[in-house]
């Protein structure tokens, strides 16, 4: 029977202390805390920095030694930054890069802003910050919201000779979202960019939009004489009116 009572006691108590747990985590303070866990927010910025010369690092090409004694070597990374993390808060972020998870608080915070320096930029990194609240709150531990985060990667080819005069298109630009290609695509896709059979995104040109474009600098060509007459007369409308705006708006005035 003492055993019987023990098992019910023990049961009575266990119900009791969730009741206790679910009571101190009102609705009101749910409806807080999820606000707050909304109004987190994740953003990055490229930067630069100096760095030491040590033995092993590679000065650029060309460089005399006496441009050596006076160099000043830098590296470009990127500044992640997590806002609007509260006492309530704290955030797990998972780098896909690493494969790592790491925990920041409002005391990793500085000026309410928690920051991460990644400085491997080799390649397409995802981040997954996901937002839990605290023992700061009467529901810890609980998982509120997840944002997501993507850094590119830097771009070598941008470098390339194959990319003067063509720096619009997309694999000459300094960072890239979307995976490199070989070296041997780079050449023919540039190729092809220059030959007009794809766009500045890497996409097929249709012959329906080589004829729109070709029929419209036709156009312009054809009609040269009547675009320019047409354009001075829209400027010298625009600035007319613009005179005319003027005059009124003084007349009011005086």
């Amino acid at each position: 029977m003492k055993k019987i009572k023990s098992v019910v006691l023990a049961c009575f108590m266990f119900f009791a202390s969730i009741g206790i747990v679910n009571a101190a985590c009102s609705a009101e303070e749910t409806n807080k805390i999820n606000s707050l866990a909304t109004n987190v927010r994740v953003s990055y910025e490229l930067l630069e920095r100096e760095i030491e010369i040590t033995e092993d690092f590679n000065f650029p090409d060309g460089i005399t030694e006496e441009e050596m004694e006076n160099y000043v070597a830098k590296e470009s990374f990127f500044r992640i930054y997590i806002s609007n993390v509260t006492e309530e808060l704290y955030v797990n972020v998972i780098d896909t890069q690493t494969n790592k998870t790491k925990t920041y608080t409002y005391a990793d915070a500085k000026d309410g802003v928690i920051t991460i320096d990644q400085t491997d930029m080799t390649s397409i990194n995802n981040y997954t910050f996901m937002v839990y609240s605290s023992s700061a709150t009467g529901c810890p531990n609980r998982r509120l919201y997840t944002l997501y985060l993507t850094t590119p990667m830097y771009n070598s080819y941008n470098e390339s000779d194959l990319c003067v005069d063509i720096e619009e298109f997309y694999l000459c630009h300094e960072f890239l979202s979307v995976p490199v290609v070989s070296f041997d695509d780079f050449v023919k896709l540039t190729d092809n960019y220059r030959a007009g059979k794809i766009n500045e995104k890497g996409e097929e040109i249709t012959n329906t939009q080589k004829k729109e474009e070709k029929g419209f600098a036709q156009f312009i060509k054809k009609h040269r004489n009547m675009v320019i007459v047409v354009s001075v007369i829209v400027v010298a409308t625009g600035g007319l009116v613009t005179v005319i705006i003027v005059k009124k708006q003084r007349s009011r005035i005086v």
